[in-house]
């Protein structure tokens, strides 16, 4: 109730020039307004409600909604792999070739010879003589300082080429090869014959040796047969002797190592996405973690490219540069793939075709050189792996077939919390589902159940548990441009709503992509995912039969001892007429006094119709009640349709004006 403002009335005053007049006094009874109020639909209803609408006539409908489908499509596109571990052992790198070169001259030999010079000079046309043994016991001295200072082996040949560049043959040759330090033989050599202008070529295995850089070949005994005839004596002609190590694989090396590539591969990593089969994603946050350890002497280089990952036509490729570690620890690389298009059908023209799920990337890895000796075991190595983790922001491909179970889920509403009690007959009434579907795929419905239930009973909508409703696919144009398409499913729901409930039983079941792979390509925006909604919509026709609403309101009255009586004036223009009762409540929440009890409220006047054309005026009086401790005043109006059994229609424009009046006694001239 509003409060009362109360305007006192002033008093008459008479004057006159030259004598008093006696002030009069009269008591007079007033009947002032308190309060006013004129109510209509949204006021009598409660605010609860999601939307009241209004036809052009004005006809009311109460619609309550509440989204029903909610499913995390990122879990579809769960982008997560882990590479293979590559573990790249120093016993697989490559090294380069140890080539040393050692050379006679024919000139060095003949100045060894008594009158070499004289009898043989350079230039001259002479017979070379047999000669046995001129080459005994000869050393060569080879340094390998350049390359390394020790290196034990578990694989590698040596290679022996000894060139006869002299004008005649030459034959039992015999050589060796030991380490300076320790004498150990490396390997022997020996051959009958080398003729003028041959190589001889010889190669043995040093697997388990291990090497100085100072090593020292003797050649232990090298004949020179007898010309054929006249030949020239050229003095800068000679025999070569190149010694070379290759196909090196270390057990241990103390060494300048040269750059080294470790390991090089193109490789396609899989994405296991179930029964999806996507060709392209645009990738909304992500990226690759390289993590990389290396226990190598020297710093490391990984060039790591995706051919099918860019952004902005340019694609993506990196290198990065990983120290030696003994922690133990990788070393990680973090790289953000935000905004990229990752193309997922695999290396361009690969063999047997696209493929779908893959990305393909290029991988190379390097030991750089330091310029400097250093120390490398076998059990040194290089260890490396990535770690891919995307949110799409986008799928094309098939997106997959799936099954996603709803419920049973109870929702709750307030729906029809402003009723009391009593009984409704409602003229119709739906609950609908609908289905604003944004993805590129196929989809069925399935309603398992639908009811209504509050604390005494539940009601089951009539449906047929094996209709599926099929939900057409949305389509994709221009620059990702989405049409979605909407279905819309009605149930019946007069008997349902009729027992005023305030919750909803739900269960479903949805299919995506239910027959398979569709000869269209599907699409996924998890920012824009299927949509259902369910909404209850309940138009106000109606036969009501003593639906009764109550509500309290505190009392705030002054000068309450003047008050004699209380009058309610009711316009009603409802087409329902209304029974009335009015309970004081003192300040502890205790029934203290009824103020009035089945006062009857007339209903508006209606035409044919059935629509009000008039107002009803009803008016009623509260006498010889004690105000004072009165603290609020409960009502509780029970509402009932006139015609008792023909619906009612509400309109906007109904409404209901109440005004409280109040009767006071007071002495004016006091």
């Amino acid at each position: 109730m509003k409060k009362i403002l109360f305007i006192a009335l002033t008093t008459l005053l008479f004057f006159a020039c030259k004598h008093e007049l006696e002030r009069p006094t009269w008591d007079v009874d007033m009947v002032l307004p308190i309060a006013h109020t004129q109510l209509n639909i949204n006021n009598i209803i409660t605010d609860t409600l999601d939307i009241i609408t209004e036809d052009e006539d004005g006809f009311i409908s109460l619609v309550y909604q509440e989204n029903l489908l909610n499913i995390n499509y990122d879990s579809l596109l769960l982008l997560e792999t882990k590479s293979e571990e590559k573990s790249i052992k120093i016993d697989s790198v490559d090294f380069d070739d140890v080539v040393i070169e050692h050379v006679i001259t024919i000139g060095s030999v003949i100045n060894e010879l008594p009158l070499g010079t004289w009898a043989f000079p350079d230039g001259s046309q002479r017979d070379i003589p047999a000669m046995p043994g001129i080459i005994q016991n000869d050393t060569i001295n080879i340094d390998a300082s350049e390359y390394f200072e020790t290196m034990t082996l578990y694989n590698g040949m040596l290679n022996l080429d000894l060139t006869n560049g002299f004008p005649t043959d030459i034959s039992n040759v015999s050589f060796a090869l030991y380490n300076s330090t320790n004498q150990n033989i490396i390997a022997t050599f020996s051959t009958p014959l080398i003729e003028s202008g041959d190589t001889y070529s010889e190669s043995v295995s040093v697997a388990g040796e291990t090497l100085d850089h100072l090593m020292i070949g003797i050649i232990n005994n090298m004949d020179v047969d007898a010309s054929n005839g006249l030949v020239l004596i050229n003095y800068t002609d000679a025999i070569t002797t190149k010694i070379s190590i290759t196909e090196i694989k270390i057990m241990e090396a103390t060494a300048y190592f040269p750059n080294q590539l470790l390991h090089s591969e193109n490789v396609e990593e899989s994405f296991e996405l179930g029964s999806a089969r996507l060709t392209e994603i645009g990738i909304k946050e992500g990226g690759v973690i390289i993590n990389a350890l290396s226990t190598l002497p020297d710093t490391g280089t990984i060039i790591y490219a995706i051919p099918s990952l860019s952004k902005n036509g340019i694609t993506f490729e990196t290198e990065v540069k990983v120290p030696p570690n003994t922690s133990g620890e990788p070393t990680q690389f973090i790289f953000n793939f935000d905004g990229y298009i990752m193309d997922l059908t695999g290396e361009d023209g690969r063999v047997g075709g696209d493929t779908v799920n893959t990305i393909y990337a290029t991988l190379e890895a390097y030991l750089d050189s330091t310029g400097e000796l250093e120390t490398i075991h076998q059990v040194d190595s290089f260890y490396l792996f990535n770690e891919y983790f995307f949110t799409p922001e986008y799928a094309k491909g098939y997106i997959g077939k799936d099954t996603f179970a709803f419920g049973p889920e109870i929702i709750e509403t307030d729906v029809f919390d402003f009723i009391q009690s009593g009984s409704i007959d409602l003229e119709s009434a739906k609950i609908s589902i609908a289905i604003d579907n944004y993805i590129g795929a196929d989809a069925s419905f399935q309603i398992n159940n639908l009811s209504a239930l509050n604390d005494e009973t539940e009601v089951s909508a009539q449906i047929d548990n094996n209709t599926l409703h099929v939900i057409e696919r949305a389509s994709l144009s221009g620059e990702n441009n989405i049409t979605p398409t909407h279905t819309e499913i009605n149930i019946e729901a007069n008997e349902m709503l009729s027992i005023f409930p305030n919750k909803i039983n739900t269960s479903a079941t949805f299919y995506l992509n239910p027959n398979g792979q569709s000869a269209i390509e599907d699409f996924l925006f998890p920012e824009y995912p299927m949509e259902a909604n369910l909404a209850v919509e309940i138009p106000l026709s109606f036969i009501a039969n003593e639906l009764t609403l109550s509500n309290s309101s505190e009392l705030e009255i002054e000068n309450i001892e003047e008050i004699e009586t209380l009058y309610i004036r009711i316009e009603n223009g409802l087409p329902l007429e209304a029974k009335l009762e009015l309970l004081a409540i003192d300040e502890a929440g205790v029934v203290i006094d009824t103020l009035m009890a089945n006062q009857h409220i007339l209903a508006g006047l209606t035409n044919a119709e059935g629509k009000v054309t008039k107002s009803k005026t009803s008016t009623l009086e509260i006498n010889n009640t004690d105000l004072n401790n009165i603290k609020s005043i409960k009502a509780t109006v029970s509402f009932s349709t006139q015609p008792q059994q023909e619906y009612m229609s509400i309109y906007s424009d109904y409404t209901m004006g109440i005004t409280l009046s109040a009767k006071v006694s007071k002495t004016l001239g006091n």
